[in-house]
């Protein structure tokens, strides 16, 4: 194999597939990258035995071949050169990489070992521009998950629709649910298709995507899913199971609600939670009464009084949350306003907008005394 490129072009394509090295290789292919001559230029693959990602950069090829090379330090090497690479393999013992005056010898890796990369049957296939899956996504990720315990909870359940997709994430405490609508031809028989995708790999494919108006398509077997972009392709398992119910979760109708401007909401809360940080239980307390919304907390280090003018429906009501779990929710908001929804000061709090139903955020109360 011979090959020349734009070291910018390949630290590109590097940033795409590192993704998708593991932090511990078990076997000596988890530690390489996958290089191989084609029409459209040099492809580079990563695997971990699992998730595979594939992105092609411009090349161009005097010899076709492949190659497995060691992933990090092959990475390392062209992120310190600039301008036009030459890359050429030696009887698969070697591969010289030469920039103006530097010249390097990197050993191969055994390639024979490198698993295939399986195409995906899809029974589903999604498209949406780039800037509407990093938005939905980095809106909901926080409520993801992390005990391995409660694997299914450690993705994101996407469902597909006639007319929208939904993204949603569920940790047990709090639930995130956005919204993107797009058109789709639905099988005869099926209103919904549901996965869950993995959810790590979601957040970072969201990292990996550009602000654009270009698509993402998703494409879905009942086991598998194919992310593509731009000239990069993610491949990964799906999570089997059966993921929680959350429509059930979700109050229909609610005794007290108020509307609230977002940048004071936020605001208060941050400044009060600079006090509940402070104390055991990191609580704030909200008081709702009288068209206002008093913000409380307290610690051995002080105490804050926020109060907020809102719109109020309903019932006074007094309930408290953790304070992390709020701000999550509110600095992921990017309308004006929104709305609060409660029923007592043991069940969830609904977080959704004035009007629409783009986003639904839920979150669980901490029960206090008096």
């Amino acid at each position: 194999m011979k090959v020349a490129f734009n070291a910018s072009d390949f630290n590109h394509g590097m940033s795409m597939v590192s993704h998708a090295l593991p932090p511990r290789a078990v076997k000596i292919y988890q530690e390489g990258v996958f290089l191989e001559t084609m029409d459209a230029g040099l492809r580079l693959t990563v695997t971990d035995g699992e998730i595979a990602i594939q992105s092609v950069i411009p090349a161009e090829v005097s010899e076709d071949g492949s190659a497995l090379l060691p992933a990090r330090l092959l990475g390392e090497l062209v992120r310190n050169l600039d301008g036009n690479v030459e890359l050429e393999t030696e009887s698969n013992q070697a591969a010289t990489v030469k920039n103006h005056g530097s010249k390097t010898r990197l050993l191969l890796f055994a390639a024979d070992g490198f698993p295939d990369i399986q195409e995906i049957e899809a029974e589903s296939v999604t498209s949406i521009s780039q800037t509407q899956f990093k938005n939905a996504v980095r809106s909901i990720i926080f409520a993801l998950a992390t005990d391995e315990t409660r694997r299914i909870l450690t993705g994101c359940l996407m469902e597909t629709s006639a007319d929208e997709v939904r993204f949603t994430c569920l940790d047990g405490y709090r639930l995130a649910m956005q919204r993107v609508y797009c058109s789709h031809e639905m099988p005869k028989d099926r209103d919904i298709l549901s996965y869950i995708l993995p959810g790590t790999l979601v957040g970072n494919i969201s990292r990996m995507l550009a602000d654009s108006d270009q698509p993402i398509t998703l494409k879905m077997s009942k086991t598998h899913m194919m992310a593509e972009f731009d000239k990069t392709k993610v491949y990964s398992p799906l999570i089997l199971g059966e993921y929680i119910n959350y429509r059930q979760i979700l109050p229909t109708s609610w005794t007290t609600a108020i509307r609230v401007q977002r940048t004071l909401l936020a605001s208060a809360i941050q400044r009060a939670s600079l006090i509940a940080r402070e104390g055991d239980n990191n609580l704030l307390k909200l008081k709702i009464e009288d068209q206002s919304l008093t913000i409380s907390a307290m610690a051995d280090k002080g105490a804050a009084t926020e109060q907020i003018q809102i719109d109020f429906d309903g019932n006074p009501l007094n309930i408290a949350f953790n304070a992390n779990y709020l701000s999550d929710v509110i600095k992921n908001i990017d309308t004006p306003d929104l709305s609060m929804r409660f029923n007592t000061s043991v069940s969830p709090c609904v977080i959704c907008p004035v009007t629409g139903n783009q986003y639904t955020y839920l979150i669980l109360p901490v029960r206090v005394s008096d």
